[in-house]
C-alpha cells in the first residue's frame, strides 16, 4: 500500500470509530433508559425517547461520586442525589418534546466529558 492509500485507510478507520461512538440509544416500549456513570463518561451519551413518562435508571460504575442531572435551556428538570461508587438511583419524568442535557454536575465531571443529550420526540 502506498503512503497515500495508507493515510486514506487510516482516515476511513478513524471515521468509522467516531461514528460508532456517536450511536444514539433509542428507548423502547418499556420507557426505561439505563444510564451508566463513570469518570469522564456517561453511557449512553445520546438517547432518544418519545414524549411522556420515562424512567431513567442511573448506576455509578466509577470510583468517584457522581450524579445525573436532566436539564433543558439551563434549567434543571430533575437530578439524582450524589451517588457513591456502586450506588443506583431512579428518576421518573414526564417529558415534553425537546432537547435535554444529561450531565454529572459534581465537581468538574461535566467539563471532563460526563454529559450527553436526551432528545424527546412527539
Amino acid at each position: 500500500m502506498s503512503g497515500r492509500s495508507s493515510g486514506l485507510a487510516l482516515l476511513v478507520l478513524c471515521g468509522c470509530i467516531v461514528a460508532a461512538c456517536a450511536r444514539t440509544a433509542v428507548v423502547g416500549g418499556n420507557r426505561t433508559l439505563s444510564v451508566g456513570l463513570t469518570e469522564y463518561r456517561l453511557k449512553p451519551d445520546n438517547a432518544r425517547v418519545s414524549a411522556g413518562l420515562v424512567t431513567i435508571e442511573v448506576h455509578n460504575y466509577g470510583r468517584l461520586t457522581h450524579n445525573l442531572a436532566v436539564s433543558s435551556d439551563g434549567q434543571t428538570t430533575a437530578a439524582t442525589k450524589p451517588l457513591w461508587p456502586g450506588q443506583s438511583a431512579t428518576l421518573s419524568l414526564a417529558l415534553s418534546p425537546g432537547h435535554y442535557q444529561l450531565a454529572s454536575t459534581l465537581l468538574s465531571d461535566q467539563a471532563l466529558g460526563a454529559y450527553g443529550t436526551l432528545t424527546v420526540t412527539r
